[in-house]
């Protein structure tokens, strides 16, 4: 285990080009992974990388060992898959991950309910918007707002997600002339809808919607995430513009697990009831 750690720090590093970057995506420190490293090269008598202009670039020896540590990486992920769907208790762990804005917007109480539903099952929820890497188990079930699922999952499309302008109450009280628009770094969200000029750029749909809730301009948002929102009116004259949908997702590999199905099938049924709210039905 502990050689295979070295080479786990090995492949990040070569996939960041950076120490300081191979760290901050393994979560330990820079110094842990100079020492892994050096122990590598130590064992195998050479070195695997050379510090240039770019960053770290490979050695000789680091090129043709990368495709042999990411078999090995392939087999101790198959591994971890089996033993994890091997598992047949209720209790313990299981990871779950999801953005932060379906969090805020829709998933918090169906959450808790299931937190007290199983408390024997211990929730290990990853806020983020990136798609997890099920096969390396960085998440055992994925909620996920995408057009293409990997092909490796299993699971169902949940709702289709369009977008909606909103605005708080007070902008439309003294809407001006054009409107103000607050873009998001996200290309549908970006650029106006109507006639108005950028007035903030943020990166996240709840950064957008707390600046638009508190009168600073319009902006498109989710349904999921507006139409929760007391703070935030739904602005008709714009029609709902179709964009992603969400899916939820697990490995084939442990969908047999127990924590896992409950897990599903309690989302499933969340999803089912707020379906209306997603698709931008209910205002």
């Amino acid at each position: 285990m502990e050689n295979w750690d070295n080479l786990r720090v090995f492949l990040s590093v070569a996939r960041n080009d950076s120490i300081r970057k191979a760290a901050i995506a393994l979560g330990i420190t820079h110094a842990t992974v100079s020492r892994r490293i050096t122990v590598l090269e130590e064992h195998l008598g050479n070195p695997l990388f050379e510090r240039t202009q770019q960053g770290q670039c490979l050695t000789p020896l680091g090129q043709r060992l990368l495709p042999l540590a990411e078999a090995m990486e392939g087999d101790v992920a198959e591994i971890n898959r089996l033993a994890f769907s091997a598992d047949t208790g209720l209790s313990g762990p299981v990871k779950l991950s999801l953005s932060e804005s379906l969090y805020l917007g829709l998933l918090h109480k169906p959450i808790d309910d299931f937190m007290k539903r199983f408390p024997m099952i211990k929730l290990d929820i990853i806020a983020s918007d990136l798609i997890s890497n099920l096969a390396q188990r960085e998440a055992d079930v994925v909620i996920r707002i995408t057009r293409n699922p990997p092909d490796s999952a299993y699971g169902r499309k949940m709702a289709d997600s369009p977008l909606a302008l909103y605005a708080s109450q007070k902008y439309l009280a003294n809407r001006p002339v054009p409107d103000q628009w607050v873009a998001m770094d996200y290309e549908p969200a970006r650029k106006p809808v109507l006639s108005a000029h950028v007035i903030a750029h943020v990166s996240s749909p709840t950064l957008a919607a707390r600046l638009i809730k508190s009168g600073h301009g319009v902006g498109l948002l989710p349904c999921y995430l507006g139409d929760t929102d007391p703070g935030l009116k739904r602005v008709l004259e714009v029609d709902l513009i179709p964009d992603m949908q969400i899916w939820v997702l697990t490995h084939q590999d442990v969908r047999a697990n127990p924590r896992v199905r409950v897990l599903m099938d309690h989302l499933y049924q969340a999803f089912q009831a707020c379906r209306p709210i997603i698709e931008g039905v209910k205002k």
